[in-house]
């Protein structure tokens, strides 16, 4: 599941990564508008989403982006779009989820084959686009206390494009984001 999330506020704390939930749960803004495509389980839809959400919004804006590293590979080339077109300012805060595998596949289909990745740093792509970024975590144990908060607070105090890059354990299962469609029952009651 993947998330974009205009904000212009910094992030809270959070302990639990990758879900739309968690990133709207925990990016706490006055001003916050959400887009999440759980029902779709669309790959590669955040950064794009992300993209648009800063362009549409009066500069400077700011959003920030949480998707895995499969998603995200999906659609690398929007960071040139936000390059080419953000204003003075304008944020895009891309924070990757990196466990090396297609998780929403891997761990949504039982028996599912090929869902490895040997992925890009994604913090040196951002620098090649003109960005920045940090990594936190080597994806073989427990990140530092601390490590994360660091992360994120770098990456809210910066502008134009910034990465975070998370290095999680292939094992680690993120729960997958729930949609319940109601809107038939909506529509038929008149």
């Amino acid at each position: 599941a993947a998330a974009a999330v205009a904000v212009d506020a910094a992030p809270a704390a959070a302990a639990s990564p990758f879900s739309p939930g968690w990133t709207l749960a925990t990016l706490r803004s006055g001003h916050r508008y959400a887009s999440a495509c759980p029902r779709a389980r669309a790959l590669g839809y955040s950064l794009c989403a992300g993209v648009a959400a800063t362009l549409a919004r009066p500069s400077p804006a700011r959003t920030v982006v949480v998707a895995g590293d499969g998603g995200i590979q999906m659609t690398l080339v929007e960071m040139s779009t936000f390059m080419q077109h953000k204003r003075p300012g304008d944020a895009l805060v891309v924070i990757v989820f990196d466990n090396s595998m297609l998780g929403r596949v891997a761990f949504g289909f039982v028996g599912s084959k090929g869902c490895e990745l040997e992925g890009p740093d994604f913090v040196a792509l951002a620098k090649a686009y003109g960005g920045d970024g940090v990594r936190v975590g080597d994806g073989k144990g427990p990140l530092e206390d601390g490590e994360v908060a660091r992360g994120v607070a770098t990456a809210m105090a910066a502008t134009g494009l910034f990465v975070l890059h998370v290095m999680i354990d292939p094992e680690l299962k993120a729960d997958m984001a729930k949609f319940t469609d109601e809107s038939i029952a909506l529509m038929e009651s008149g």
